[in-house]
C-alpha cells in the first residue's frame, strides 16, 4: 500500500477545468516535486491532499486515511488532515507569537503535550533547523530564511506522516534560499515522505527521487530527475525546461 494515492481528482472554478482527473501514488520516505507552468494545477492538487480545497470528484488517501469528495464526512477529513503537515510559501506565522511559541502551539493545541514537554520538544525542533538561538525572537525580528525554518519546524511537530510544500522559498530574497533548501534536504535524507511545488531546479534534481511535470491539470510526465530533465520524452516538457531549467551546461538528450 503506498502512503499516498490519489484517484481522478477533478476541479473546477467556474469555465476553468484546473484539475483534470489526477491519479497518482507516493511511497513512504519518497522526494516528489511537481513543477510546471503558473496554472497548471500543482498547489491545487497540493491543498486538495489534505483537503484545504474540496475536489469536485476524487478520492485522497494518505496512511489509510482515506476521503472520497462524493461523501466526505468531517470525521473523515479531520482523520485525513492528521497524516499531513503544509509549509506555506509566506509562511504563516501567529505574528504575535515568538519561534519557540509558533512551534509549541501545534504540541499542545494538536497533540495534547504539556507546557514543559512541549518546550523541550520545540528548542528540540528549532534546533533540528539551525534555529535554536532564536527561540524567544518574533517573526518580525527574523528574516524571511529563518521564518520559513520556523515553519517548517511547526510541520515537524506533529509527527506527519508526509509534508507539503508549497513553492517554500519562491517569496524569498535570493540569500536566504540555500538556507531553507538546506534544511529541506536535510529532512528528506532523514526518510520524511515529502511532496514539493517548486521551481528551484537544482533541489529538484538533486533531491527529488521523482519529477512530475504537470500541465493544462494534468501529469503530463514523470520519472526520475535523471530521465525527466535529461531524457524527457514529451515535447511540451522539453519546452517547459528550456525556459525553466537556469544550469546551462545541462545537455537534454531528446
Amino acid at each position: 500500500m503506498s502512503m499516498i494515492n490519489v484517484q481522478g481528482l477533478e476541479k473546477s472554478y467556474g469555465e476553468n477545468h484546473v484539475l483534470r482527473g489526477v491519479d497518482m501514488s507516493v511511497e513512504k520516505g519518497e522526494v516528489v516535486t511537481l513543477i510546471g507552468p503558473s496554472g497548471a494545477g500543482k498547489t491545487t492538487l497540493l491543498r486538495m491532499l489534505n483537503w484545504l480545497e474540496n475536489p469536485d470528484k476524487g478520492r485522497v488517501t494518505i496512511n489509510g486515511a482515506s476521503v472520497d469528495a462524493a461523501t466526505a464526512t468531517k470525521k473523515e477529513i479531520r482523520l485525513l488532515r492528521g497524516k499531513s503537515a503544509m509549509v506555506f510559501q509566506h509562511y504563516n506565522l501567529f505574528r504575535n507569537l515568538t519561534a519557540l511559541e509558533n512551534v509549541t502551539l501545534a504540541l499542545t493545541s494538536v497533540k495534547r503535550m504539556d507546557k514543559k514537554d512541549a518546550r523541550e520538544a520545540g528548542l528540540a525542533l528549532l534546533d533540528r533547523v539551525g534555529l535554536s538561538e532564536k527561540a524567544s525572537s518574533y517573526p518580525e525580528m527574523l528574516s524571511g530564511g529563518q521564518q520559513q525554518r520556523v515553519g517548517i519546524a511547526r510541520a515537524l511537530a506533529v509527527d506527519p506522516d508526509v509534508i507539503l510544500f508549497d513553492e517554500p522559498t519562491s517569496a524569498l530574497d535570493p540569500e536566504w534560499v540555500g538556507e531553507v533548501l538546506t534544511v529541506m534536504n536535510r529532512i528528506a535524507q532523514d526518510g520524511m515522505t515529502m511532496i514539493v511545488v517548486s521551481h528551484e531546479m537544482r533541489f529538484v534534481r538533486s533531491v527529488a527521487t521523482r519529477v512530475m511535470l504537470f500541465d493544462q491539470g494534468k501529469i503530463l510526465e514523470q520519472g526520475t530527475p535523471e530521465e525527466v530533465f535529461v531524457h524527457p520524452k514529451e515535447v511540451r516538457t522539453q519546452q517547459f525546461l528550456k525556459q525553466a531549467f537556469l544550469e546551462p551546461d545541462v545537455e537534454y538528450v531528446i
